[in-house]
């Protein structure tokens, strides 16, 4: 099975049947995202997706696809946004960007002696995706980071590591600076040292979302500086937040979130104790 050199996925295609990772048909990419093949092919005709074809004309999906997927199977089936919605946020958020330096999630997942197996087992996300995170092959989001350093027995917290601000006072151009440009999310750390608060100024693109729920250990606490935000807590609430609304809740209930202006949305976000 091969493709035109020219052609967007013919890398990710021919590299993943070497390697059982990066190439995937339309019966597995249905059991991997949950839903029919059936949806699957609704979704390429609404332009939701562009999977590949093999010389024989079967569809090949790649990671980032199934990135991509999930994405839409969630906006779909728990959001309920319809075809240009998704569109409309996809092409806001565009998937297969990747700031974050995949190198250091490797560094930090060989220093705890795991296999891509045994980070897949403990952080729920498929050996491919963290491969491909790692390589910076595929996006990534506040989510599944989440679950990878919660996994690694650490926090995001350790990827600012030495670049934390010192000091009692911390001004603008001090603070440590995280971005996830996958998401369309800037995380800018407030504070270094502290013993018991990790205050964040969180910044958001149109559309972006944590891509999915993640939970851990402490208290939550945020406040609305501009734009529109919806957070689900659990599996029954849902908030709408704008400008000055503030929002508390244990971390340890599953939450996921997603900017809903039209442009950007700054709120201030503490943990306590720092454990996000």
């Amino acid at each position: 099975m091969t493709l035109p050199p020219s052609h967007p996925h013919a890398a990710a295609s021919v590299e993943g049947l070497a390697a059982g990772g990066g190439s995937y048909r339309i019966g597995e990419v249905a059991r991997r995202v949950g839903v029919s093949a059936s949806a699957l092919r609704l979704w390429e005709q609404q332009g939701l997706v562009r999977p590949a074809r093999s010389s024989g004309r079967y569809r090949l999906y790649s990671d980032a696809d199934l990135v991509r997927l999930r994405h839409v199977r969630r906006m779909r089936q728990e959001e309920r946004v319809n075809a240009p919605g998704i569109r409309h946020i996809l092409a806001a958020v565009p998937v297969g960007e990747q700031a974050v330096d995949g190198r250091q999630l490797r560094a930090l997942r060989r220093e705890r002696g795991l296999s891509l197996a045994q980070a897949s087992r403990r952080s729920g996300l498929s050996a491919s995706m963290i491969s491909g995170i790692e390589r910076a092959a595929v996006g990534t989001s506040v989510s599944a980071l989440q679950r990878l350093t919660a996994a690694y027995g650490t926090t995001l917290l350790e990827l600012f590591a030495g670049r934390e601000p010192r000091g009692r006072l911390v001004r603008p151009k001090q603070r440590a600076v995280l971005e996830v440009a996958g998401s369309g999310v800037r995380i800018e750390q407030l504070a270094g040292g502290t013993g018991q608060l990790e205050p964040q100024l969180f910044v958001l693109k149109a559309g972006a979302t944590s891509d999915g729920a993640y939970a851990h250990a402490g208290e939550e606490f945020l406040f609305l500086l501009s734009g529109l935000l919806t957070v689900w807590i659990g599996d029954s609430e849902r908030y709408h937040l704008s400008e000055g609304d503030a929002l508390s809740f244990p971390s340890t209930l599953p939450h996921r979130w997603r900017n809903e202006a039209s442009g950007e949305t700054r709120l201030l976000w503490i943990n306590t104790p720092p454990t996000f």
